[in-house]
Formats: C-alpha cells, structure tokens, sequence
C-alpha cells in the first residue's frame, strides 16, 4: 500500500509540517549560533589588533617622555657641571685676592706669586683628578698639577695638550672678557696614545699678577657622570613609583653577540643590572626576542616586539609587547613594557559569556522544536504562523545580544579613556587629546594652556598613614580639581601623585590664575587624613609651531621649578 496518495494526504501534511518545522528550526537556530561564534571571533581579533596598536602608542608615547626626561637631567647636569667649575676658579681667584692683600708692600713680585700658588695648589675635586691652574698673560705655566714637570714653561712652544692656538684663546677670554667658558681639545692624562678629548674650561684674570686662573673638565667625564646621574636618579622614581616600570641597556655591539650589551636599569631584573648579556637569550617560548628587537633597532633605530617573560609580581610567565628605541647620544637602549593580561581577561570572559548563550539557545531550540511539533500536530493550518513567531523570538534574541555587544564596547570605551583609581581620564587618553589640541591650535591659532601639578611629600603620606590613605587623598584631590574645571578641560591623571589639566582658549594670564585658585583649594582643603596637603604647580601656554612633546616638556620644567622653588606654588614657563 503507497504511502504517499490522497488517502494519506492528512499524514502526510503532518509530516511534512513537522519536517519543516524542525528543518526551520535547527537550520536558523545553528545559522545564529555559527553567526555568534564567527562574530565574536572577529571581535576577539579586532579586540586583540586594536589593543596592540593602542598599547604601542602607548609605550611609544611614555619612552618618547622618558626620553625627553633625560635630555632635561643631562642639560641641567652640564649646567651644574658648569657652576661648579666657575665656583672652584671664583674660590681659587679670591684666596688669591686675600692673600695678596695681605702681603707687606715690599714683598717681591716672586714671593708673592709663590706664596699665592702653593695656597690654590691643594684645590682639587672631583675624587682628586679635578685641579687649578695658572697662566701668565704669556702663556707660561705658573701652576699645572697634572705634571708639575711642565711648571715654569710656556705652552705656547712646549708641544703640551691641545698646541699653543688654545692656550692663546685661553688668555683672550681672559684679558678681554675678565672671565668665561671655552671648549677645546686637549690630551687626557693617563692616556698613552696621546690623543685629544673633548673638554670645556672657566676661567677669570688675576689682575695684580698678570694671571689666568681656571679649571676644566673632560665631556666624556661629564657624560659619565650625567649617565650615573640619570641611573640614579631613575631607579629611584621606578623604586618610590614616581615613573612606571621601564628598562635600559647600554649597547656595546649593535650587531648583537655574547656581551652586546649591558643591562643598566630593570626592575622586574635587578640580577642582571650591571651585567653583560647575551642576545641568544630565549623567552619562556623559545623565542630569540633580543636578536629580534635588534634588527629593528639597526634598521630602524627602534622596535616593537611581542614575547613571553616574567611577570614583575612573579605570578609566573605572561605575554608581553614591548618598545625598544636607541638613543644615540649614549648609545642606550631605552625600552618599556606591557603584559597581555587584561586582554587575556576580556578574551576568556568573552569566550565563557558565549559559551553560555550558547547552550541557551540550544535549550530554546529545543523547547521550540517541541513546542512547534505539538502545534503542527493539532493546529495545521496555524504552521506558518507558529513559524514566524518563532523567527521572531530569534531576530529579538539577537537584537539583544547586539545591544549587550554595544553596552561592552561603550564600558570597555569609557575604562580604556578612565584613571581606575581616581575616575578621571587617564594619561593615553589625555596625550591623545593632547595631540588633537596642538594640531587644532597649530590650525586655528587658538591659546591653549596645560597645568601640570603633583602632591608636595606624597611619599610621606604614604609612609606616614598607609597607601589606602594616600589614594584616598588622591581621589579626593581629583574630585575637588574636577568640581572646578570647565567642562571644554581635560583633567587626568598623569601618574602616581601627578595630575594635569590641558584648558583650550585659555592663554597664559588666564591659566596662571586658574592653577593659584587651585593652588590655594587644595591648600584649604580639609582632607580626610587630617594633614594639610599641598601641590606644586608648572604651567605653560602652547607656542605654535612646536609639537606637543615641547610644549609637554615646558611644564614639566615648570613643575620642576616649582619643587625646586620651595613647592606649593605656581611657576609659569
């Protein structure tokens, strides 16, 4: 007997019904589902891409500052190296004053000259390899430590240091100036190859002897000393978490090798600094990632590398990107670091949420598949009807689940653009905006001023109640600023006990009155660890058409001039 006839024609509509409906039904449903799991995986990709290249930027931004930041310390030690040479002549100079003010009237010119050298003779400093000495108007060497042999000749034909041209520029400066700087070329003691090193001197005119009195110092001494300068001084801040986490070579060979380098500053490596290293060293995955960051810096003169190394908190081995940049003035290699953490969170929380829809929407299938059997069993003709109700529940699921998307995207936004601990921006998005504002103001010629400030003794805070205390004064000195900014300002976190406020249309004036009211708020201010806290202010306008790195680092400065200044107070630049 066939089946399929006008007898069976009931049957087989309810068949067929039934057939369609969990055809429909499955094939949309795993339409949906396969639809989530590719979008969400384009989603993670994206996610991933988009937080690298922010991250580079990042990292790109924070060396270029901390970059900045050392050409700033190695000026201001060339400076203090300056003062100091000028304040041993200045003291050489007035011991020979008093003396020969002293001196009876009938004393010999001889005498005198011999009493007053024996006196500045024992002047020396820097650990003793820094000395005075003493020239006639003729050139002759009336006071040389470095080799008292030379004592009583004349440079200008005794073949001595740099030849008698700079001997003579010496006296020049001397007899038509009183006092001043030259930078010369003269050999170093202790060096047998008798080759000529960069050096700069100070010196002034002795009058009453017909004499030229000055000292001078090697550059490459003062590069040196910048250069343990800055190491000092930057360990330091990475240790107190004044400046973030970053790392430093000093390159011997930029073609790599066995002792290529050697590790100047690393927090997370304090058993390597000092040591030489190896670029065959691998990561955690086998990854040669020094060679690799080496070839973008011969090539490039910086580079951006992604490995797996150890986490600073020891909590074990993570993923992380990296950008080194040379510096060539010392032949440094600068470079700072990011873990992978916080996007491995959002991807496995991504992953675990559609792991849950999933299985959802399986049980709805389900339940509809069922549903819509038992109603194509007792209502046929309502097949089409119960269909599209079910297409519909599907279209509302998605839409909700778009909605939900958009939700996260808008938070992960708003977290990526906020200070966690002060909800304030934070500092990539304030050197975004940063960026835009000097493009805008490069265009339109608009003033745009930006305040830079910190918390006077912070670290005493700290000490003195507990870092639970400190944030809190830290957030409640963000709140207070944030109550009293226009809302066309930026306002972020700079770092640590730092904060800024870029304020477009305001010119100098302006931005200078605003930082003392801030200045004495914050003064009056009854925070909540019953001490009085104070900030200390730099302000500086924008000057078309230099980049937003000058005028970032003029505030800087500023700030800077303010701490020095005696803090709790504003210092425009």
């Amino acid at each position: 007997m066939r089946f399929v006839s006008e007898n069976h024609i009931d049957k087989i509509s309810f068949l067929y019904a039934i057939i369609v409906v969990a055809v429909m039904t499955f094939s949309t449903g795993a339409v949906l589902i396969i639809n989530k799991v590719d979008s969400l995986n384009k989603d993670l990709v994206e996610l991933e891409q988009d937080f690298i290249l922010q991250q580079k930027e990042q990292l790109k931004s924070d060396i270029n500052s901390l970059l900045a930041r050392i050409d700033s310390r190695r000026s201001r030690v060339a400076q203090l190296l300056q003062k100091r040479l000028e304040e041993h002549v200045e003291e050489a100079r007035k011991i020979a004053v008093n003396l020969y003010e002293q001196m009876p009237g009938d004393m010999s010119r001889e005498s005198a000259a011999s009493i007053i050298r024996e006196a500045i003779r024992p002047i020396l400093f820097n650990e003793k390899h820094g000395y005075v000495f003493i020239l006639t108007l003729e050139g002759k060497a009336i006071l040389y430590p470095a080799d008292r042999s030379i004592e009583g000749s004349s440079f200008l034909t005794n073949n001595v240091g740099g030849g008698p041209g700079v001997i003579e520029n010496l006296i020049k400066i001397a007899r038509e100036k009183g006092r001043g700087f030259y930078h010369y070329n003269w050999t170093m003691p202790g060096d047998p190859s008798g080759s000529l090193h960069s050096k700069i001197s100070y010196v002034t005119l002795f009058e009453p002897l017909g004499w030229v009195i000055g000292t001078g110092e090697y550059i490459e001494n003062l590069d040196a000393l910048a250069r343990a300068n800055v190491i000092l001084d930057f360990s330091g801040m990475m240790n107190s978490g004044e400046i973030d986490y970053f790392f430093a070579y000093e390159l011997h060979d930029i073609k790599g090798g066995d002792d290529f380098a050697t590790m100047l500053i690393n927090g997370n490596r304090p058993d390597l600094v000092g040591k030489k290293i190896s670029d065959d060293y691998l990561d955690a995955k086998g990854k040669p990632f020094r060679k690799e960051f080496l070839e973008g810096i011969r090539e490039e003169g910086e580079s951006f590398v992604v490995y797996w190394y150890k986490k600073p908190d020891g909590s074990g081995i993570g993923r992380k990107l990296s950008y080194f940049k040379l510096y060539p003035e010392w032949n440094w290699i600068v470079a700072r670091g990011i873990y992978f953490d916080r996007l491995d969170n959002i991807i496995a929380t991504k992953k675990e949420e559609l792991s849950k829809k999933v299985k959802n929407d399986i049980v709805l299938l389900c339940f509809v598949f069922l549903v819509a059997v038992i109603v194509a069993l007792l209502v046929a003709y309502k097949f089409s009807k119960e269909l599209q109700n079910i297409f519909d529940k599907y279209k509302h699921t998605q839409l909700e689940s778009f909605k939900e998307l958009e939700i996260l995207n808008r938070t992960l936004e708003k977290q990526s653009q906020t200070d966690a601990l002060t909800q304030i921006y934070n500092r990539g998005f304030f050197n975004q905006q940063l960026i835009s504002e000097t493009l805008r103001v490069n265009r339109y010629k608009e003033p745009l001023s930006m305040v830079l400030f910190d918390v006077d003794h912070f670290k005493m805070i700290n000490d003195t109640h507990g870092h639970l205390a400190g944030d809190m004064v830290l957030k409640e000195l963000a709140n207070l600023i944030q109550e009293n900014v226009r809302r066309c300002d930026f306002h972020a976190r700079w770092g640590g006990e730092e904060f800024v406020v870029l304020a477009p249309g305001v010119d100098n004036k302006k931005a200078l009155q605003f930082a003392e009211k801030m200045r004495l708020l914050i003064e009056k201010f009854q925070f909540s660890v019953q001490q009085n806290i104070t900030c200390s202010f730099g302000i500086s306008s924008f000057v078309p058409p230099e980049d937003h790195n000058t005028f970032l680092q003029r505030a800087d400065e500023a700030l800077y001039q303010a701490k020095q200044g005696g803090r709790n107070k504003c210092v425009l630049l």
